[in-house]
């Protein structure tokens, strides 16, 4: 059964709405300003049937349906209203016409927000019978809110996915609640699915009339000539007010992993650093949870290492040819880029903006757990069992660490690192990336401000 709500339309709404979106907005998809009100938990995408918010009760009328999703408040009497898939009504419906139908539920209609369940199966169902034109409208609709999870090596990628851009969205130091209205942007019989990447299915809430923050789309490394609004980029602040801009992509299409064996990459203007980190995931076995290290996990590995060895040689010879004036004072507690997150193996979970619990290691630190002596398998083959680790990095730890730049390349390693993303970023192939780049004026946490 679909959550369903009632929404009385703004003026802004009212306006905005029937007219036909911009090609490049997904399913129509427009976010508003819209009166504050504590709706129903959890918050999950509602069939909504909007009315023209007259003032007057008796002259009330639904003017359109659609979904929506209810965000955060925006200030102190308004929060975030994100509508997809708007359709007008040919001829509005006066609410006061619901009522017999309604029965005992018709006391909802005089409020707005996600019904009770009862309330919204009579509503959708009143509306259904005295508007049958509407029901392939409505099917519509159903059929794309009831959508299930993805499951299988689909709902695997995708929850890793989910976790690098909430990982991007932590150290940024913005909320990760646009992570629980996502949607599955195809039909999950399309056979496309299968490789759409995770940020196709999040709410797009970029300020397009933002001519500076187009200007910055453009100027990203590999991107410059091509129009970035259309390839999958979201843009997101910590306010309206704030200096920061974190610009977030993830695609399955780029040779990002084959280049650099990275399933995300944290890029960090101001400082300099760039930090990158390989999921590797861990299976159940019995009461454990076990990662087994395999020929692809050693090649990834070995592709890691030459990336950190050519950053030390980059910084060497910056010291021994007197060229390191930009990382004097700029000290690293780890000065190469790659990392590793070995987590367990979850269900992908909608309408939750939570992190794959898990460990951080520096790939150093993570090829000694290899080569230690219990990493042997009882019958054959390499393995780390989860609760022999004794010391790592948690979700909290490393995204303060990362957001401060007390990790990652600085100097030439910077340069070296940041050549390797745009040869990745401007070529076709296979690969799941997810990369997040941090623009600001401001300088990160723990610097002095001269």
């Amino acid at each position: 059964m679909v959550a369903v709500a009632l929404v009385h339309s703004t003026a802004l709404m009212m306006e905005r709405l029937p007219e036909k979106p911009p090609a490049w907005l997904p399913r129509g998809e427009r976010t508003f300003a819209y009166p504050h009100k504590d709706w129903r938990k959890p918050r999950v995408w509602c069939l909504a049937f909007f009315t023209d918010r007259h003032t007057r009760y008796e002259q009330r009328k639904i003017i359109g349906v659609g979904s929506v999703f209810p965000g955060r408040r925006s200030g102190t009497y308004e929060r975030a209203l994100i509508t997809r898939d708007f359709t007008a009504l040919q001829s509005p419906l006066p609410l006061v016409d619901l009522e017999g139908a309604m029965g005992a539920s018709r006391r909802f209609l005089g409020d707005d927000g996600r019904m009770s369940p009862a309330a919204g199966d009579n509503l959708l169902n009143a509306v259904r019978r005295l508007r049958p034109e509407l029901d392939e409208t409505l099917d519509g609709l159903e059929n794309s809110l009831e959508a299930n999870p993805p499951t299988g090596d689909v709902g695997e990628r995708l929850s890793l996915e989910k976790d690098a851009v909430g990982t991007l969205l932590e150290t940024f130091g913005a909320d990760r609640d646009p992570l629980e209205a996502w949607q599955q942007p195809l039909g999950e019989n399309d056979p496309r699915s299968r490789s759409v990447p995770f940020l196709e299915g999040v709410p797009d809430l970029r300020q397009i009339e933002d001519q500076q923050i187009v200007h910055d789309y453009l100027r990203f490394p590999g991107m410059e000539g091509e129009d970035a609004v259309e390839v999958g980029w979201r843009i997101y602040r910590r306010n309206s007010e704030s200096p920061h801009r974190l610009f977030v992509y993830n695609a399955n299409r780029t040779n990002a992993e084959t280049v650099m064996g990275v399933d995300m990459i944290y890029v960090n203007e101001h400082a300099r650093s760039v930090a990158t980190v390989q999921y590797k995931r861990m299976r159940q076995s019995g009461r454990s949870w076990v990662y087994w290290h395999d020929g692809t996990g050693e090649r990834e590995l070995k592709r890691m290492e030459a990336v950190d060895d050519e950053c030390r040689a980059e910084d060497e010879w910056a010291r021994t040819n007197h060229q390191e004036s930009r990382t004097l004072g700029d000290p690293r507690l780890v000065t190469t880029p790659s990392m590793v997150k070995l987590c367990r193996t979850v269900p992908f979970m909608m309408n939750s903006a939570a992190l794959i619990p898990g460990m951080y290691l520096t790939r150093e630190h993570f090829r000694e757990l290899l080569q230690r002596p219990e990493s042997g398998g009882p019958s054959g083959g390499t393995r780390i069992v989860e609760d022999s680790v004794p010391r790592y990095l948690n979700n909290t730890t490393f995204s303060t660490l990362l957001r401060d730049g007390w990790i990652g390349t600085r100097g030439t390693g910077w340069d070296y690192v940041i050549d390797l993303i745009r040869e990745s970023l401007s070529a076709g192939g296979p690969g799941s990336v997810v990369v997040g780049m941090h623009r600001s004026e401001v300088p990160p946490g723990n610097r002095r401000v001269n």
